[in-house]
């Protein structure tokens, strides 16, 4: 997959997905799911995407991201895109419908069919919506395909609603609407070793402020240490350390409680959520601390083994 910062003439014919696609939730695998199965038909599948999220940029308010560019785009590589482009919103965002069709969808990526979200609105303003999308490509006999939202619980899935269920510790249900275990990729900076002195040594990854900040607590996590690497079990705290730390910035930190595998300072390494165990608390001691950690780490065990037997 080749990945470009602005647009830029194709050669070849494509089948673009058009979104902000934060998270890659299954609505947005379906939309760019079709894109890809144009491949068949000789077009290439493209996606049109942001480094900012639109509405932010509009409205001034901060919201969280989902996914880091990076893992963004390694999933997109693995629903099987060959061009993304992820374009810098404020670029953008005055060009009106008409010449974001003609400029960028006809002349530019030389598209010949198109799909979108069933909310999807674009141009200046964000007054265009798929149905203008449709009456605007006809005129370069492009296709438009509108697809309808995926489904949970008789609600539509967004990534707003993922949030939300994040900052509640409702993990099952995040995974289901993701079609994947939510996860963060992110480098190991060097701790206090308090973990290494009770035994349970742990290494500490800081969530930037930009990500989204999952309900504090302890979690049972697959830890990847490496990219095609088998999960290991693992118990994540996400929070700020009560009972030995004050005034830090939140962080996740995680213990494996099979394995010891040295320093991982510097290293980047992914941590996918699978279940909430506890809300994080503040013990009156390190032997406290310790006897909650071991007995979260048998938990964890317990709940790993069983999610991998599904």
């Amino acid at each position: 997959m080749i990945v470009y910062n602005n647009i830029r003439p194709l050669e070849c014919s494509t089948a673009v997905a058009l979104g902000h696609f934060d998270g890659i939730h299954k609505g947005h695998r379906l939309v760019i799911g079709n894109a890809v199965k144009c491949r068949q038909k000789g077009l290439s599948p493209a996606v049109v995407t942001f480094s900012q999220n639109p509405v932010s940029v509009i409205t001034g308010k901060k919201i969280p991201y989902l996914t880091d560019s990076s893992s963004k785009q390694r999933y997109m590589e693995e629903l099987g895109v060959e061009h993304m482009f992820s374009l810098d919103f404020t670029k953008i965002m005055n060009m009106s419908a008409q010449d974001f069709v003609s400029q960028v969808l006809h002349k530019q990526l030389n598209a010949k069919r198109v799909y979108c979200g069933f909310n999807y609105h674009f141009g200046s303003g964000g007054t265009a919506n798929s149905e203008t999308l449709r009456d605007l490509c006809s005129e370069y006999d492009i296709e438009v395909v509108s697809l309808p939202p995926a489904m949970y619980n008789d609600e539509p899935i967004s990534s707003t609603r993922i949030r939300h269920y994040l900052k509640q510790g409702r993990i099952a249900d995040v995974t289901k609407m993701l079609g994947r275990e939510y996860s963060y990729t992110l480098p190991v900076c060097k701790g206090k070793q308090i973990g290494r002195r009770l035994g349970t040594p742990t290494f500490n990854q800081p969530i930037p402020q930009e990500l989204i900040m999952p309900r504090f607590g302890v979690y049972v996590s697959a830890v990847r240490l490496s990219k095609d690497s088998e999960p290991v079990c693992g118990v994540t705290n996400i929070g700020i350390k009560p009972t030995i730390c004050t005034g830090e910035a939140p962080l996740a930190e995680t213990w494996m409680p099979k394995i010891e595998c040295g320093s991982l300072y510097g290293k980047t390494i992914e941590i996918q959520l699978l279940d909430f165990v506890r809300s994080e608390a503040k013990f009156g001691s390190l032997v406290e601390l310790k006897a909650a950690i071991l007995s979260d780490g048998e938990t964890a065990l317990k709940k790993f083994a069983a999610y991998y037997k599904k």
